[in-house]
């Protein structure tokens, strides 16, 4: 009897010991695979849009976008912008980026303070837009200081007409209206049916607020960043992402406090249209920047208060507090 059941003791510890080493097996092959599921299914890039777009703003987003497009491991792209504009040339420049990143990901596009006239410009193009209920959004159109009338003397001649002014009246209008067209067709373009805008309210450069550009239609949703990271990565596909700010390569980024300080303003100043316009040519600098920033004799508006840019991922102010 003693004998029988030792033997079924033996018989069961060997069968523990089994159960053990079968448990540590299956364990071990299933492991990695839970692993695996908490691993990053790719990347939304960050890119932030800030202060006055100039030559330089347009080099470094733009190197931004294309870094986007070019690596393999970045699915979608979220466009934080935070400006009132600047050169026409410069904020077309940024639609075509933005415009062909949106070809090739999903771009999603954040109003923090602002995304006005050229910011606004750059955006167009994306997806899917996002805005507070306070940012300012609109100002679509085109504004130019006008060429002075300058002839031919003793000390200058020329061989044309228009050799020195650039235009004449007729030419400098004319111009102006074609630039003002191209920025309400991308605009119509890549809105599409979501604005309900005519072309002619399109064309009064209104400012409107957030809350107003989703009725309107120049924009889609109230949200923040996170709102518009989260939507970037559905539109891609991804469940588990991590999310990357791209900066451009040696160079220091400055978010300001008001939409149009420039980063390489002297001092840090807030500027005005004026600090855009090449004073010491007799041609004329177009510009997207709001109206409002000329004043009633056409002279633009000197600014009024100053602040020193800081390092900062949160605008500790909207628009409505500082003015020029």
């Amino acid at each position: 009897m003693l004998s029988k059941l030792a033997a079924v003791l033996r018989r069961a510890s060997r069968s523990y010991v089994l159960f053990i080493a079968i448990g540590l097996v299956v364990g071990l092959a299933i492991a990695p695979v839970a692993f695996q599921t908490t691993e990053s299914d790719g990347t939304v890039a960050v890119i932030p849009l800030s202060g006055g777009i100039t030559g330089g703003t347009s080099s470094s987003v733009g190197s931004m976008l294309e870094q986007a497009r070019e690596n393999p491991d970045i699915d979608a792209v979220v466009i934080v912008a935070n400006s009132g504009g600047g050169s026409a040339a410069a904020s077309e420049e940024l639609y075509l980026q933005a415009k062909r990143t949106a070809q090739e990901m999903p771009v999603v596009a954040s109003v923090d303070a602002s995304a006005a006239s050229g910011a606004y410009y750059t955006i167009a193009p994306s997806d899917v837009i996002y805005a507070k209920p306070a940012s300012l959004v609109g100002s679509v159109g085109v504004l130019a200081n006008a060429p002075r009338s300058v002839e031919p003397n003793e000390f200058i001649g020329t061989t044309g007409s228009n050799k020195l002014s650039g235009f004449d009246d007729r030419g400098f209008y004319y111009l102006l209206e074609n630039l003002g067209n191209s920025f309400y067709n991308a605009v119509e373009t890549q809105r599409g049916d979501r604005l309900e805008l005519s072309r002619g309210e399109l064309a009064q450069a209104k400012i409107y607020s957030g809350t107003q550009a989703v009725e309107n239609g120049m924009a889609d949703r109230i949200g923040g960043r996170q709102a518009a990271v989260t939507a970037a990565a559905e539109e891609a596909g991804l469940e588990n992402y991590e999310v990357r700010t791209l900066r451009p390569r040696g160079e220091t980024v400055f978010l300001s406090r008001n939409n149009y300080l420039a980063a390489d303003a002297p001092n840090g100043q807030m500027v005005s249209s004026d600090y855009f316009m090449n004073t010491d040519d007799n041609s004329p600098t177009f510009l997207m920047l709001p109206a409002s920033y000329l004043g009633n004799d056409g002279e633009a508006v000197e600014p009024t208060t100053s602040v020193n840019a800081t390092r900062t991922t949160t605008p500790p102010a909207t628009t409505a507090e500082v003015r020029p």
